[in-house]
């Protein structure tokens, strides 16, 4: 499958909590803790099951950001929250 193809959904079990400028996430089952600042935490809210290509288009509409980069960004940012177990990817 290709990466944009894939549909990233946060996982059940993983708490979000604004703190600041950022948003802290908890992995309950492993007591470990994630932080997200900006594009991170918008990528984190848009991770509800719609594509990556659906992400990255939202991102660069909100942010008039360079899709080439954007793409990079997000698909990297959902590869680390996936190996982490923060997100599954459908």
């Amino acid at each position: 499958m290709n990466a944009l193809e894939a549909r990233p959904r946060r996982r059940e079990g993983v708490v979000a909590q604004k703190a600041g400028d950022s948003l802290v996430l908890l992995d309950v089952d492993s007591g470990l803790y994630f932080s997200l600042d900006g594009i991170g935490d918008r990528i984190w809210s848009l991770s509800d099951g719609r594509s990556a290509a659906a992400i990255v288009d939202e991102i660069c509409a909100e942010y008039e950001a360079d899709r080439t980069t954007v793409e990079t960004d997000v698909l990297e940012l959902l590869r680390e929250l996936e190996s982490e177990g923060l997100i599954a990817c459908e």
